[in-house]
C-alpha cells in the first residue's frame, strides 16, 4: 500500500451535518413531522373545510356577505374594539411590568400571582365575572352605593362601553409578559451609569429604560390587537346583540341564519386578514422574536 493510500485510509470519517439544535439533518427530517401533522390537522383540515362550505354555490357568499348589513357593521366595531383595547393594553401593560421591576419582593411577588392567576383561569369565568360586576344591580353597583354614588341602576351592561374593561382585563397579561422580559435583560450597569453621570430616574427611565423597553410594548399591543379581532365570549357576553363583534356575526350565520356558506366565506376574511396583519406586524416589530 502506497504512503498516500494510508493517509487516505486514516482520514477521519466525515461527520454529518448538524444544525444549531445538534442534531444531524436527517434527524431533523424527522423530528418535523409530529409539529407539521399537527399542524396539517388542527389547522389545514379546518381551513379546507372553510374553504369548501365558502365555494357552495359558485363562491357568491364572498360577494353577499358584504349585503348584509350586520356583518359590514361589525367590521368596524370589530376593528375599533380591537384598536382600543390594544391601546389600553400598552398602557397598563407597561405600568404594570415597571411596577413588577419596581417593588419590593413582596409586592413583586403579588403581582405576579395576580397576573399568572388571570392568564389561568378561563376566558369564560372571567367574563362572566365582570357581566356580574357590570349588571344593573352587580358589584359596581353595590360598591358605589358604599359612598353614596349610585342611587340608580347602572347601564353599562351590555353595551359599548362596558365590553372594554372586561377585554382589558383579558388580554393585559399578553402585553404584561413581553414587558417584563424586557425589563429582566435591561443591563443593570447602564442604569448605574446614568445615575454615576447624575441622570435622575426620570431621564433613566427616558435614555435607558424606555427605549429597551418599547420594542416589547409595541410586540405585546399587536399581539392583544390580533386575539382581539377572532374574540368571541367577552364581547358577546358583555357588548349585547347590538354590539355584536365579526365572531359573533359568523356565529349567528352558521347557527340561526342557516348559512354555513356566508360564515364560512365571513371566516375566511376573518382569519386572512388577522394573518396578514400579523405577518406585516411581525415584519416590522418582530413579534415573534419577543415570544420566543
Amino acid at each position: 500500500m502506497s504512503t498516500s493510500s494510508a493517509v487516505l485510509d486514516a482520514r477521519p470519517a466525515p461527520t454529518p451535518r448538524r444544525t444549531a439544535l445538534g442534531v444531524s439533518r436527517a434527524e431533523f427530517r424527522w423530528l418535523m413531522w409530529p409539529p407539521l401533522i399537527f399542524f396539517v390537522v388542527a389547522l389545514g383540515l379546518p381551513m379546507f373545510t372553510l374553504v369548501t362550505q365558502s365555494l357552495e354555490g359558485g363562491g357568491g357568499a364572498y360577494e353577499g356577505m358584504f349585503a348584509v348589513p350586520a356583518f359590514v357593521g361589525s367590521l368596524w366595531r370589530t376593528l375599533l374594539m380591537a384598536v382600543v383595547t390594544m391601546i389600553l393594553t400598552m398602557v397598563l401593560g407597561a405600568a404594570y411590568g415597571l411596577a413588577i421591576a419596581a417593588s419590593p419582593t413582596w409586592l413583586r411577588l403579588a403581582l405576579l400571582a395576580a397576573l399568572m392567576l388571570s392568564l389561568w383561569t378561563s376566558v369564560m369565568v372571567r367574563s362572566f365575572g365582570w357581566m356580574l360586576l357590570e349588571l344593573p344591580k352587580g358589584g359596581i353597583y353595590w360598591f358605589l352605593g358604599l359612598f353614596g354614588l349610585a342611587d340608580e341602576p347602572l347601564e353599562i351592561y351590555q353595551t359599548a362601553f362596558g365590553m372594554y374593561p372586561a377585554m382589558v382585563a383579558v388580554m393585559l397579561p399578553f402585553a404584561v409578559l413581553p414587558v417584563m422580559s424586557a425589563l429582566q435583560s435591561i443591563d443593570r450597569e447602564q442604569l448605574n451609569a446614568a445615575s454615576v453621570f447624575g441622570a435622575g430616574p426620570l431621564l433613566t427611565f427616558r435614555i435607558v429604560t424606555w427605549p429597551q423597553m418599547l420594542p416589547s410594548v409595541i410586540s405585546g399591543g399587536v399581539l392583544v390587537f390580533v386575539m382581539s379581532l377572532g374574540f368571541y365570549v367577552t364581547p358577546l357576553l358583555l357588548g349585547g346583540p347590538s354590539n355584536m363583534t365579526v365572531s359573533g356575526v359568523i356565529n349567528q350565520q352558521l347557527n340561526t341564519a342557516n348559512r354555513p356558506d356566508l360564515g364560512a366565506a365571513m371566516s375566511i376574511l376573518l382569519v386572512g386578514g388577522t394573518m396578514l396583519i400579523y405577518l406585516v406586524a411581525d415584519r416590522l416589530f418582530k413579534v415573534s422574536e419577543k415570544w420566543g
